[in-house]
């Protein structure tokens, strides 16, 4: 007997916190439906398969994304210091969740990789945190300045997000956030440099 009334949401919250702790290789649709208070059975009501299930779970953490981290790229009302300081304190506390925390750092990347099918989805996640750092470097720096301060910004995050869980310290990130927001603060008001700062 189901201890709860389950929904397609509880499941994919559910899903989500295991992919996360077990990883998605390592979780079983008996895992999900076990934390679901489901049969076995009953779970492939909502989804046919457990590629079906990871597919709504990486998109439903790329919508949170773009509404609670990503947005702050895009409010002009702000100055672009504090709009970067928003997008990545944000991030921050998403990715130090240990419940709800991001699921396309290093998880994402390797189901990508081993199934090619959540390749596009993680792709398009890490296109839309490029594209809103870009967006509000270019308030800074020229094209090519923001283009290539948003690539090293994503990929610093990634890596010292992986440092942070590998080693359970959480300063690796909190450093790299710090770095970051350092690049925009230091910017002069209108930079016409060639130089892309450290």
């Amino acid at each position: 007997m189901p201890k709860q009334k389950a929904d397609e949401q509880m499941i994919i919250d559910e899903a989500l916190k295991l992919f996360r702790q077990k990883s998605y290789f390592n979780t079983s649709m008996s895992d999900i439906a076990g934390a679901c208070g489901l049969q076995k059975g009953s779970l492939y009501h909502y989804f046919p398969s457990k590629e079906d299930l990871m597919k709504k779970v990486i998109k439903q953490v790329h919508e949170f994304f773009k509404t609670n981290v990503f947005a702050h790229a895009y409010d002009k009302s702000v100055p672009p210091q504090k709009r970067l300081e928003n997008l990545f304190k944000s991030a921050e506390k998403i990715f130090l969740d240990d419940e709800k925390g991001s699921l396309l750092g290093n998880l994402g990347v390797e189901t990508a990789l081993m199934i090619p099918e959540f390749g596009e989805l993680v792709r398009r996640f890490f296109t839309d945190f490029f594209h809103a750092v870009k967006t509000i470097y270019l308030d800074k720096y020229p094209e090519e300045i923001a283009n290539e301060l948003a690539e090293r910004s994503v990929a610093e995050i990634e890596g010292s997000l992986m440092f942070s869980r590998v080693f359970n310290d959480h300063t690796y990130l909190q450093n790299t956030t710090k770095r970051i927001l350092n690049r925009i603060t230091s910017a002069p008001k209108q930079s016409n440099t060639e130089k892309v700062p450290d």
